[in-house]
């Protein structure tokens, strides 16, 4: 049961600190009404932000990178402890960086899997509610280099598919390394 509620609280904070993360990418400040509430509940990656610069013009956020890394390492050490288990240093690192990639490949996933469902609900409806276009602008940075490379099509958008299917596979060939490479660091 304690397990289970740790796993919570640690899932609960690495999608909060990765919303932070996609909202700075994406350009959408603390200013909007409907954002300011996730920017609150993540004041903790502005104190990061003190230590760790932010790059990219400001839109990639070092300090969020940082404090997922270090949530998905209390996460490990915890789930170990909680098992009675040791867990060595220079594994939980590559365990830490090989599943925080994983994470975000995921999450980057099931951005893309919200804007394809948000645009139907749009297309379908004819209205948009201000989550829906938020979850668009979270996509939109995700979405952009593929929409570069895909045919234009006119109304079908094929660069979601296409971003799904990369993250995909790219999660596939980290998680590949990863249950190579982790049995040999013990």
């Amino acid at each position: 049961m304690l397990l289970q509620i740790f796993d919570l609280i640690t899932t609960f904070a690495m999608l909060l600190v990765f919303i932070r993360f996609m909202l700075q990418f994406a350009g959408m400040d603390a200013s909007e009404p409907m954002i300011s509430p996730a920017y609150k509940a993540t004041h903790i990656v502005d104190v990061f932000g003190r230590i760790f610069p932010t790059v990219g013009q400001g839109r990639i956020s070092i300090a969020a990178i940082v404090l997922m890394f270090l949530i998905r390492l209390i996460d490990i050490a915890g789930k170990a402890a909680l098992a009675n288990k040791g867990i060595a240093p220079i594994p939980l690192f590559f365990q830490g960086s090989l599943s925080l990639i994983l994470d975000f490949l995921r999450m980057c996933r099931y951005v893309v899997i919200g804007s394809i469902i948000v645009s139907w609900i749009v297309v379908f409806t004819q209205s948009a509610h201000p989550i829906i276009g938020i979850i668009m602008r979270l996509a939109e940075p995700i979405l952009a280099p593929f929409r570069r490379i895909t045919p234009n099509l006119g109304m079908l958008d094929l660069s979601p598919i296409m971003a799904f299917f990369a993250f995909y596979l790219i999660e596939i060939m980290v998680g590949a390394i990863a249950n190579s490479l982790l049995p040999m660091l013990g």
